[in-house]
């Protein structure tokens, strides 16, 4: 059984559950997200900084960022019916003239991707198609980060000493990052070169549903 490949780099946090003989299939807990209709959707992150920011965030610290990739969907697709359902997160949203943190936790910014997949096998590879990198390359330049997408090429490919020195900056600025004060709500993306987090207006709906793990996934 394969993890869940996608076309697009995404990555998951989950907490481990229990204890098997066999380590590289340790039972892990997902994080899940709940819609208002009570749809459960995998939190699906497309920058391994924003996955790492929300380790930080209330009540998460008992989660560690992974490749969605090591991540076996089978259990989920199979208690949905057959369907996977990811909210796929980049950045987070700041409500006008406030700071980041909403109560202590990060609010992050995404979209709904809903796939029937029936019975996931070694073989599956999750194509999210043009209109999905299309999304976040206008999201990037709006937010004034053109070549956003290549920073987060050599993310990927960070030690974890980079990874920790790039999270704790971004933490630091984001204490004291106030949004615009508006009419409309704001998108925050890190900027890396000038340590500063920039804002962008949205129409992004703020609703935020208490995050919920997904039980007894396994790490493949």
């Amino acid at each position: 059984m394969s993890g869940l490949r996608a076309s697009i780099r995404l990555y998951g946090l989950v907490k481990n559950s229990g204890f098997t003989d066999n380590p590289q299939r340790q039972p892990v807990d997902i994080l899940c997200m709940v819609n208002r209709l009570g749809g459960k959707a995998i939190r699906a992150f497309v920058s391994r900084l924003d996955a790492e920011l929300m380790t930080r965030s209330a009540g998460l610290h008992d989660y560690h960022v992974i490749p969605l990739r090591n991540f076996e969907p089978k259990t989920f697709i199979d208690a949905h019916q057959g369907w996977l359902t990811l909210h796929i997160s980049c950045g987070f949203v700041a409500q006008a003239g406030h700071s980041l943190l909403k109560d202590g936790a990060l609010m992050p910014m995404g979209w709904y991707v809903y796939s029937e997949i029936g019975q996931w096998t070694a073989e599956h590879h999750l194509d999210l198609g043009t209109q999905m990198a299309e999304l976040l390359q206008s999201t990037y330049e709006l937010n004034r980060l053109r070549n956003y997408n290549a920073w987060l090429n050599e993310l990927d490919d960070a030690t974890p000493a980079e990874l920790t020195w790039h999270v704790d900056e971004a933490w630091q600025h984001l204490q004291t990052a106030i949004s615009p004060d508006s009419r409309e709500h704001s998108h925050a993306l890190f900027d890396p070169v000038d340590n500063r987090w920039r804002f962008a207006a949205t129409e992004v709906d703020i609703y935020q549903p208490h995050p919920e793990p997904l039980k007894q996934g396994a790490l493949n």
